[in-house]
């Protein structure tokens, strides 16, 4: 079957117009070709949108997860500041209660050989009882660790907090739980004799030889008020003297001269 196509030729030999006759394959061949053309403009519009959707899509995703983000981590740390302010009021409410449970959950010892009991806790808590005073003492120092971020270096800074507030461990991935490190004390004593005993708080210790004579050194010592007894024999006769020493702040290692 043919078709006629109308064409326009001039007596030179240029196209007017007129019909061509066009065979049905030329037809078909024509129309398939339409038909894939528009196919493939249609298949690059959707995937346009489809692209546009996902790309939207993505922002939103992205937008949503960084809201959330900021906001878990806001609340993380306005629930980490509460949690510092109510653990620094429930540990110095314990220390005036002398509550023994309660300390033994908030102190850790940094030297695992003293326990956290009501005899390694007395020299502190004689304290504390005649000095009301060390309580804000003991607050100021670590509301300065709390604000200022202000960090003690062993060996660097020669007077250390009192206790240093310390992270235990996180909890929900994001809250603290903290605790309390006591700085741990020490005592040089300096006595002359070559019979002399030492006793702390009524206990003998022997202590470590000094590179001094007649020095030796004794620690380590929570935060408190202590008692260094020497004990000298010459011969029948016994003496003895005693001083009253405090562990409250200022530098870890203390010389006592007797």
């Amino acid at each position: 079957m043919k078709q006629h196509v109308k064409l326009d030729t001039n007596t030179d030999g240029t196209k007017q117009n007129g019909t061509k006759e066009v065979s049905g394959g030329e037809v078909a061949v024509q129309a398939r070709y339409e038909q894939r053309r528009r196919a493939r403009l249609l298949e690059q519009e959707q995937r346009k949108v489809y692209y546009r959707m996902a790309w939207r899509v993505a922002l939103v995703i992205a937008a949503l997860w960084l809201i959330g983000t900021l906001f878990v981590k806001g609340y993380g740390a306005l629930k980490n500041a509460a949690g510092k302010e109510v653990a620094m009021m429930r540990f110095e409410q314990a220390l005036k209660e002398k509550d023994i449970a309660a300390l033994q959950t908030y102190i850790r010892i940094p030297d695992p050989t003293i326990p956290v009991n009501e005899k390694t806790l007395a020299p502190l808590f004689v304290y504390l009882e005649s000095h009301p005073k060390a309580y804000e003492t003991i607050h100021h120092d670590l509301e300065k660790q709390w604000k200022t971020k202000h960090v003690y270096i062993k060996g660097l800074t020669s007077q250390p907090p009192i206790f240093s507030m310390k992270v235990y461990e996180k909890q929900f991935f994001l809250f603290n739980q903290y605790v309390f490190e006591p700085t741990l004390y020490s005592l040089v004593i300096h006595a002359e004799g070559e019979n002399v005993t030492i006793l702390v708080n009524g206990k003998k210790v022997q202590g470590e030889p000094q590179k001094e004579p007649f020095s030796r050194k004794l620690g380590s010592y929570l935060p408190g008020v202590y008692e260094v007894t020497i004990v000298r024999k010459e011969g029948e006769k016994t003496t003895k003297e005693t001083k009253k020493i405090v562990l409250f702040g200022g530098k870890r290692v203390h010389e006592v001269d007797f």
